[in-house]
């Protein structure tokens, strides 16, 4: 009887060896699938930084406006901005006659086909 439990004991042992033994590699395997993708991430939030530093340093406003005024692009005018209390036809023709070069204002202005309609209150 003894020799039969000290038998079945062995094989316990060997059985539960061998449950570690796969354990254990189980577990470093998942070990380096983490490592790398902690390596992957950080990478990933190194890289973002990379890329937002090269965004804001490609935003300067004194880096644009020379590009900008070189494809013929100026800064916004007074005159191109609307008032909220002003009809959307009104102010779409303010902007419109805004945007016109100084020479055809003038011409604009003599012609009397392009005067603005008087909006009539009800």
């Amino acid at each position: 009887m003894a020799r039969v439990i000290d038998v079945a004991a062995g094989i316990m042992v060997l059985v539960a060896a061998g449950t570690l033994y796969a354990v254990k590699h189980d577990t470093q395997r998942i070990e380096r699938v983490v490592q790398a993708r902690e390596r992957a991430a950080e990478k990933a939030e190194s890289d973002i930084a990379i890329l937002r530093a090269e965004r804001a340093y490609l935003g300067r406003p004194e880096r644009i406006e020379p590009l900008a005024r070189k494809q013929g692009l100026e800064p916004i005018r007074e005159q191109q901005y609307s008032r909220l209390e002003e009809p959307p036809e009104d102010a779409i023709a303010r902007l419109l006659e805004a945007t016109k070069p100084p020479a055809d204002r003038e011409t604009a202005a003599d012609d009397p086909a392009s005067t603005r309609r008087e909006r009539v209150e009800p």
